[in-house]
């Protein structure tokens, strides 16, 4: 992994010190296992331990040895058994092969990183939780295909972010039940060389348990699951840096990264301040799915044993856990320090147009027409043509002049809208209770079926109680009311 990425805690778990360390504690536990079990005298299991921890592994020349032999086990057992009298080298290492070895250490290296990142998980879903509680009652804009919808309260986003999280922290943990399995079977998986009393009490000392029916190596299929999961959890923080990345947009921007006091946001334009925090997210996912791709494939191996899957996970499985803790360590950074804009949020919402109470109004509209002869499909069309009013609604003469037909005459305009505040937009609750609608060349209503349509909205707000209700249709607690079953049910209050 490129230094830029690294996590130094994965980089500490996953590294050749760390993996010898854990060859040589199940190199001793084995013996432990052998002498509880009295197949070894207590005497010579406690040698052994003695010697080879006062003298500890000699890095370089394992490295010297693993060139020579092409053999890294091989290579750590010949620095071992040089610490160690010539009576008591036999019984280092004895009936094992080599990922009878190697196997109890890659679980136990898997589940500290699996550790690892559960911890920076429970950071990120403090901070997504503490701020689900801070915009409880911040109104936002939901969209769906990246149009306006209804009304969310931000926090709402939160809680939507969340779930999330929690929903890849679950199929984490589902996944590291797998990792608490190992073999110490043989060669083939057969134990032909140490005895499954000895696999058993061995793994015990390392917190494991037996995987019956193993080869030579433990069935990669048992870690894709993590794999698995760990790629979910960047492509759930993904999404949730997209999600950030479109409200950062020009214009009126709802949210956005944090931005350094003395940080660049472009070296040409000064006033920029890229999303690269989130932009870097989507990196991440296309690094995690390609890793994850790695790893599934490892689970074809010849037979019994192939080393084909080496080399893979030397690379994959770290960078995998790299990236994870990028991705988390980035996004958590974001959320905590992101920057809100309420006013430009609370504006989205004005220049909606109360097109986000179109459903309960198109609801309010069918329900209430019933009694004036008006249809379920004359109160869709009336809401769309109301809509359609609102945006088509110009009150300033100079758009007549659209388009230009010159530079001048587009600074002119320019001019016009500088020294003129915009008004308040026209909503579809003023245009649709004032029986205002005109028909639109946009849509299909004709002009005698649009009169029609207003005659009938005339009888219905003519009665008072419809106004009250099609005014409550669109203020907030209403449209919001039901959030709280959210907040109940996924925060328990």
């Amino acid at each position: 992994m490129h230094n830029r990425y690294v996590n130094r805690k994965i980089e500490e778990i996953f590294s050749d010190q760390h993996k010898l360390n854990l060859w040589q504690e199940t190199e001793l536990v084995v013996l432990a296992a052998k002498a509880q079990l009295k197949q070894i005298k207590p005497d010579t299991c406690e040698q052994i331990k003695q010697l080879l921890l006062s003298h500890p592994i000699d890095f370089e020349i394992w490295q010297g040895l693993d060139k020579l032999t092409k053999h890294d086990l091989n290579a750590f057992l010949m620095e071992r058994r040089k610490h160690l009298p010539t009576n008591l080298q036999p019984e280092f290492h004895k009936s094992m092969t080599s990922y009878d070895t190697e196997e109890p250490a890659w679980a136990i290296m898997l589940k500290e990183a699996y550790n690892y990142i559960v911890a920076m998980i429970s950071d990120i879903k403090i901070e997504l939780i503490t701020k689900a509680k801070t915009y409880r009652y911040l109104p936002m804009i939901g969209r769906t295909h990246g149009q306006e919808a209804q009304l969310q309260s931000f926090g709402k986003r939160y809680l939507t972010w969340l779930q999330e999280i929690s929903m890849a922290e679950e199929a984490l943990l589902k996944a590291a039940e797998n990792l608490s399995l190992s073999k110490l079977s043989g060669a083939i998986g057969n134990y032909g060389g140490l005895d499954p009393e000895v696999e058993q009490a061995a793994l015990k000392l390392l917190g494991l348990e037996p995987y019956y029916g193993a080869t030579q190596i433990m069935p990669r299929a048992l870690y894709t699951p993590l794999a698995n999961a760990l790629s979910t959890l960047v492509c759930s923080l993904n999404k949730i840096a997209l999600d950030i990345r479109l409200g950062a947009r020009s214009g009126r921007p709802i949210f956005q990264e944090p931005f350094a006091k003395n940080q660049k946001g472009s070296s040409a334009m000064p006033h920029k301040k890229n999303t690269i925090m989130t932009e870097q997210m989507e990196g991440m996912q296309r690094m995690a799915l390609g890793y994850l791709q790695m790893i599934m494939q490892n689970i074809s191996t010849w037979e019994e044993r192939a080393i084909e899957q080496s080399c893979v996970e030397r690379v994959a499985w770290p960078d995998l856990f790299h990236v994870a803790c990028r991705a988390l360590d980035v996004m958590t950074k974001v959320l905590s320090g992101m920057e809100i804009y309420p006013v430009n949020m609370m504006w989205e919402i004005i220049n909606s147009r109360g097109c986000y109470a179109s459903n309960e109004a198109k609801e309010f509209l069918a329900e209430i027409g019933l009694n004036f002869n008006l249809t379920v499909e004359d109160a869709y069309r009336i809401i769309q043509l109301a809509a359609f009013n609102s945006f088509d609604i110009v009150q300033d003469s100079f758009v007549e002049n659209f388009p230009p037909k010159s530079w001048q005459q587009c600074e002119k305009i320019q001019a016009v809208l500088t020294a003129s505040p915009p008004c308040p937009p026209v909503s579809i609750e003023q245009i649709i209770s004032e029986h205002k609608l005109i028909a639109s060349e946009k849509l299909s209503a004709s002009t005698e079926q649009v009169e029609c349509w207003n005659e009938m909205l005339e009888q219905i707000f003519a009665i008072e109680q419809n106004k009250k209700r099609w005014s409550e249709i669109f203020s907030l607690p209403y449209l919001l009311r039901h959030e709280e079953t959210l907040y109940l049910q996924i925060l328990g209050e």
